[in-house]
């Protein structure tokens, strides 16, 4: 999980999900305030996401193509937004008109015959008799006194022409297709004035089947006292599944896509008098539109623009969202996306007509705004296909059409995303869902955007298709354009996305992988939307529970139905049935219909196959009864679960027996609306703050030198006996395996810790023996009886999920990680133990061999000093010289001695300093093998970055303290948070051991707790406190620790930069000495000088060479030192300080 932000925002977040998450199973969707409520949560985070994507994320203006791409998308993001917002304000109102059509119904049956005519307009232009009949006859079947049909045949078909005055309804033609729709209905406006005449029309499509009570439910509404209304539109209802429901196996469990439009849209709109009409299942008044001019005919659209046809001249289109027609939806996906592309192409072309709602005068305001609503809908397909195409433009060209990090996508973006769908989905009263609503935009994306560049350049002349109804489907149909394309976009967006994850990724890397999965799940569902499944030969069967008899050879016997069909139906086996074989003739009584003959086609599991065989009356009766009945078997609300899991299985992606979990819809919502805070970071833990200190980028010194590069000690160590003693202190020190121990101590810490993310599993089980007292009676009830007691054994095992915390607010992650930097801490100081013990090691070896070379100077000048003494012994004896020259020759003798004496200690010192260090005894002559002042140590790069110190592994563990610390807080600001618990358990409970396992006696339990204290008096105030205080200790601690080492590093580059001229000066002086001293022996050798001229130059030569020797042990240890202070090896991973005070990293 990310880390979120610990800023007001995320409160913000946390509280407009709450709300989201009480409101969608609590609210009421037709309660105004509850929607002005969660339409304001939902359009407050759409606009704060919007002021964070224009402040923050504009692409740069110097991208050449990328800057053109990331506008173009901004643009179509913001009309989709806008849309979005519109949709919001206008869902904060609805009408329902059921008790108006109530009340109209009840004076229009009291009024009994005397009542307006209603002429039936049924529009067909390329339907087969199949289709045309059930409409035909369920129009003639219309529960009302006065009803004259009109079949307007747009084809001139002189079948249909004969079996309409077989069946006694009205047939209009016309000499040509002018105006195609409009001009058919003008066409039976104008037959049907010389004939009839009726004061009312109800237009129906081909294929749309009117219910008995359409026009009492329907013409009550034309008496509104408010307002003139000359329309009312119901809505369409399909009697099978659409293509996308079909394709994706959905039927029973995914609405199709026009049901939130006609559900939900339509009754806003009626509440702001724009309410507009479908072009079927509507009556109109024959005034109303003949004073119009009839229906209109600059569109192709002639449904929505004679809606605002009739507005210009006063009257209002009312919605009565009630089932009275079933109709058939778009057989193919192909006559899906040709059905949307040419509502587009309508809406368009009636925007630009010059007395349309754009430009036409006569409109309210609240009109034109609706109108344009309708015009952003077709307006944001774009925009579907740019989210598909952006992660194939990243990959490939590097092209971002969102400039952000994944981190403040999570915080900003996702808010809305899912607040969005969560107010869809209440909104519409489960009729949206995600991925499966998106995937019915993204099909006909393509189409309805070709269809707006076109419209833009030639909206009008421009030939379409009818919607095909009615053809053989029977077979698979891939529409291998679409296929193609969906599938060429997941290949080019999962190669790339592979690509990248294969190698270091950045963040707009990460972006474009979280992105590339989502927009692959959505083309895979368009793709298998695109491949359309057969459909059956038969009619469409509508679920029907009714009992029935049948009579065959065999006999009379009693059987139920369980679908039904004007050419067909399924019986439930039964012993009647199962006595009637395949192939077998027989009949079965249907209600209000009579005997109906059959054949048995078919038997399995589910029932019983029966073909109709019936006359031409008995036919027309069974169509008129079943679509009288409205179909239950496609769904109108969402099932989530069922339809994921449809989902999966047309994706091949479900196996056998996977469990239906997630198959209500309160599970699944909850997970998407937690998910925004899962994704944002559900972490408390908050950044960590720069710093307080700064570090040069250069150091002063050294700063000409050649570059440095990682040396380890193996390199630094020239010496190989200095080599063999590190390596031996490596692995004997005994301090070193005190480090060793608690870095593995810690990391057992860390593993425990970090195995609380994970479930526990367990097996548990108990025995026992107890005696049960009750005074309850045999029917539960408390009795005045004497107590009955009873004694038993009870068995019990169980296995499963003993315990596991949820870690919503990321208090299990944050110990997790505080557990992990201590471990990581505890890892640098062994790190730092090592090289510390590198430069004891050295240090203690440079100064064993200094001081043998010391012993060796001193007892040089012993020996030369015991010569000198001699001689002047034999030159005393001669006469030659005084006691007193005598004596001060011996003294300088014992001086010598002394010196010898003082530096055969300190090398015995240093062999028994080495020995500890090293963790066993060194040899004698340890440091003896390499000459004095060859070098042991290789020389430091002097061209050093002042970044070199983030490789320090003691400035490493001291800020994995100050992690550990900061991960502390957040797990104390998660304690004020609920946490979740969940056990889940399954076994056997038994009386008896030796059935414990036996199938009656299986048991589970499943257990989500909830715990959150109220009252704990300031404790975990105080706890927060501590560990923010812990935090500024740990932060001060690891400033010091920066400070300290900049002061060693700069003193060890200042050392160096001076010791070097010292050195040179102190040899040349030596050598100077070395001169003086050789001539005054040369001298005194010639009597021309004295003996203790010649001693005085012989001293003070020795003086400059202890001198010479020390400084050179100085610069050795400078030059180790300087190793240590910029980290001895040099670890990969630098620590979070950077050159002029940068902020660590987080």
């Amino acid at each position: 999980m990310f880390e979120l932000i610990d800023t007001p925002e995320f409160r913000i977040n946390l509280m407009v999900v709450g709300l989201a998450l009480i409101m969608i199973f609590h609210a009421r969707a037709d309660r105004a305030s509850h929607r002005v409520l969660f339409g304001f949560l939902t359009a407050l985070v759409l606009v704060r996401y919007v002021a964070w994507r224009l402040a923050e994320t504009l692409p740069p203006a110097d991208l050449g193509f990328g800057t053109l791409m990331g506008w173009v998308f901004l643009v179509f993001e913001m009309v989709s937004i806008a849309y979005t917002l519109l949709s919001i304000q206008m869902l904060s109102r609805r009408r329902d008109n059921h008790a108006h059509a109530d009340a109209g119904e009840a004076l229009l049956r009291q009024r009994g015959a005397d009542v307006p005519a209603v002429d039936v307009f049924i529009c067909t232009y390329n339907e087969e008799i199949g289709v045309l009949e059930k409409t035909i006859l369920a129009a003639q079947a219309i529960d009302y006194p006065h009803v004259n049909v009109w079949v307007l045949d747009d084809t001139r078909r002189d079948w249909l022409r004969d079996y309409c005055e077989r069946k006694g309804v009205h047939y209009a033609r016309r000499p040509d297709n002018a105006h195609a729709k409009a001009g058919n209905l003008n066409n039976g406006l104008r037959q049907s004035a010389a004939l009839t005449n009726a004061p009312y029309i109800l237009v129906l499509d081909a294929d749309f089947a009117p219910h008995r009570n359409i026009v009492y439910r329907v013409l009550g509404l034309f008496d509104d006292q408010k307002s003139k209304v000359g329309l009312v539109q119901t809505p369409q209802f399909y009697y099978n599944a659409d293509p996308i429901q079909h394709n994706l196996r959905a039927t029973d469990s995914w609405v199709d896509e026009q049901r939130v439009f006609f559900d939900v849209l339509q009754p806003a709109k009626d509440a702001a008098d724009v309410a507009f009409c479908v072009g079927t299942s509507f009556i109109v008044r024959r005034d109303a539109i003949t004073a119009a001019g009839g229906f209109p005919t600059g569109s192709v659209c002639e449904d929505i623009y004679t809606t605002y046809t009739l507005m210009r001249f006063g009257w209002v289109t009312r919605w009565l969202n009630e089932r009275l027609s079933n109709g058939l939806s778009a057989d193919s996906v192909i006559d899906y996306i040709n059905q949307r592309s040419r509502w587009c192409l309508g809406t368009i072309q009636v925007a630009l007509l010059r007395d349309g709602p754009l430009r036409g005068k006569g409109y309210s305001f609240t009109a034109r705004l609706h109108y344009v609503h309708g015009l952003m809908h077709w307006l944001t397909k774009p925009f579907i296909l740019l989210i598909l195409a952006a992660p194939a433009l990243y990959w490939y060209m590097g092209v971002s059409a969102f400039h952000a990090t994944p981190r403040a996508f999570a915080m900003y973006g996702l808010p809305p995303l899912v607040m969005f769908w969560g107010y869809t989905y209440w909104i519409s009263q489960r009729r949206c869902l995600p991925v499966f609503t998106e995937v019915t935009q993204i099909v006909a994306a393509m189409a309805v955007t070709r269809t707006i560049v076109s419209a833009l350049i030639r909206p009008f002349g421009r030939p379409f298709k009818v919607t095909a109804k009615g053809q053989d489907r029977s077979r698979t149909v891939v529409h291998w354009n679409l296929v193609a394309v969906f599938g060429a976009l997941i290949a080019a967006m999962l190669m790339g996305a592979l690509g990248a994850i294969g190698g270091s990724m950045t963040a707009g890397d990460v972006l474009n992988v979280v992105w590339t999965f989502i927009a692959t799940v959505y083309c895979l569902a368009a793709l298998i939307a695109c491949i359309d499944r057969p459909r059956p030969e038969h009619d469409e069967r509508f679920p029907y529970d009714a009992a029935t008899a049948v009579r065959s050879a065999a006999g009379v016997g009693a059987a139920r139905f369980a679908e039904i069909a004007g050419d067909g139906a399924r019986l439930l086996n039964s012993a009647a049935v199962g006595r009637i074989a395949v192939g077998q003739a027989l009949d079965v009584h249907v209600d209000h219909v009579g005997w109906v003959a059959a054949t048995v086609t078919g038997r399995s599991g589910a029932g019983t196959e029966l073909a109709f065989a019936h006359d031409e009356a008995v036919h027309d009766r069974l169509v008129r009864h079943v679509f009288s009945l409205p179909p239950s078997h496609v769904a109108t609300q969402v099932k989530p679960g069922r339809a994921a899991l449809a989902f999966m299985d047309s994706a091949g992606w479900r196996w056998p027996g996977m469990p239906r979990m997630f198959a209500g819809s309160a599970p699944m919502l909850t997970v998407l609306l937690v998910a925004v805070l899962v994704l944002s970071g559900c972490n408390l833990t908050p950044p960590l703050k720069p710093a307080d200190v700064e570090v040069p980028a250069q150091w002063a010194e050294g700063a000409g030198g050649a570059d440095a590069a990682p040396m380890a000690w193996q390199a630094f160590v020239r010496d190989d006996e200095l080599r063999g003693l590190i390596a031996t202190a490596l692995a004997r020190n005994r301090d070193l395996r005190v480090y060793a121990a608690k870095a593995r101590e810690a990391r057992a810490v860390y593993a425990g810790t970090r195995s609380s993310l994970f479930p526990e599993i367990g097996l548990a089980g108990s025995a026992g023996r107890g005696n049960q007292v009750t005074s309850l009676g045999p029917n539960g009830v408390v009795t005045n009886s004497q107590a009955v007691g009873s004694v038993g054994n009870t068995y019990v095992v169980q296995a499963g999920i003993m315990a596991y915390e949820l870690d919503f607010f990321g208090r299990v992650d944050a110990g997790v990680k505080q557990a992990g930097s201590q471990a990581t801490a505890s890892d640098r100081d062994f790190a730092a133990a090592r090289m510390s013990l590198v430069g004891e090691v050295s240090n203690a070896y440079l100064t064993l061999r200094a001081d043998r070379a010391l012993l060796a100077l001193a007892e040089s000048d012993l020996a030369t000093q015991t010569d000198s003494s001699s001689l002047m012994q034999r030159a005393r004896k001669a006469g030659g010289t005084s006691d007193l020259d005598l004596l001060r020759s011996q003294s300088l003798v014992q001086r010598a001695a002394v010196q010898r004496e003082e530096f055969r200690m300190r090398v015995a010192q240093d062999l028994q300093g080495l020995t500890v260090l090293v963790g066993q005894p060194v040899p004698a002559n340890t440091g003896a093998q390499r000459p004095w002042p060859e070098r042991s140590v290789a020389d430091v790069p002097v061209g050093l970055p002042a970044s070199l110190l983030q490789r320090r592994p003691d400035l490493l563990a001291s800020y994995a303290r100050v992690e550990a610390a900061n991960s502390g807080i957040g797990a104390a600001k998660a304690a004020f948070y609920p946490s979740f618990s969940l056990t889940a358990v399954g076994g056997g409970l038994s009386s008896e051991f030796s059935s414990l396992l036996s199938s009656g006696n299986r048991s589970w339990a499943t257990v989500l707790g909830v715990s959150l204290p109220i009252f704990d008096w300031g404790r975990r105030s105080a706890n927060l406190s501590a560990n923010e205080e812990r935090l500024a200790a740990a932060m001060a601690s690891y400033e010091y620790a920066v400070q300290q080492a900049l002061r060693e590093t700069a003193n060890a580059l200042i050392a160096d930069s001076h010791l070097r001229p010292q050195l040179e000066a102190q040899q040349a002086r030596v050598q100077s000495l070395q001169r003086v001293a050789a001539i005054s022996h040369t001298r005194f050798r010639n009597g021309l000088e004295d003996y203790f001229a010649g001693a005085d130059a012989q001293r003070e030569l020795y003086i400059e060479q202890r001198q010479w020797i020390e400084l050179q042990l100085k610069q050795a240890v400078n030059t180790v030192n300087l190793y240590k202070s910029l980290g001895g090896g040099w670890e990969d991973a630098p620590a979070p300080i950077a050159a002029a005070g940068a902020a660590p990293r987080q």
